[in-house]
């Protein structure tokens, strides 16, 4: 991959970042596609820029008020010239409420390229925590 795609992806990501802890939902959404999906850390589902946007309003004055990230890219892979896809390491302070405490994450992203402008095609985010124990059979136990 060109270092000045991986560049601009890496910066993508540095954007996103700063966007979320000044609890800006329509900066952090802007690099979404307009019908982008995106599956949050729950398995919930959102579908568009607005929605994702508008979702994100609703957390940063609520269960994730004041909360502060920090982003690390972990890599990019090119699929093709026009499709990335970008692994992230998320540390989340959240300093209130239910989920009180450091969260982490590792979001996976796919990219396409737009008129030389890269936009978040997907977007699905995924707890990291210990697996419960398992019986012998590998099933979790009950």
């Amino acid at each position: 991959m060109q270092q000045t795609q991986t560049t601009a992806i890496e910066d993508i990501v540095m954007d996103m970042e700063a966007a979320w802890n000044e609890s800006d939902a329509v900066q952090f959404a802007r690099y979404f596609a307009e019908d982008a999906d995106f599956v949050n850390v729950y398995g919930m589902y959102g579908k568009g820029r607005e929605a994702i946007a508008k979702a994100h309003e609703a957390i940063f004055r609520t269960v994730y008020a004041g909360s502060v990230v920090a982003y690390t890219v972990r890599s990019i892979r090119l699929l093709s010239p026009d499709v990335a896809l970008a692994h992230i390491d998320a540390q989340l302070f959240v300093p209130q409420g239910p989920l009180t405490g450091q969260l982490k994450s590792l979001p996976s992203m796919v990219l396409t390229r737009e008129r030389d402008a890269w936009k978040i095609a997907s977007f699905h985010n995924t707890f990291v925590t210990i697996p419960p124990p398992l019986h012998n059979n590998g099933q979790p136990r009950n």
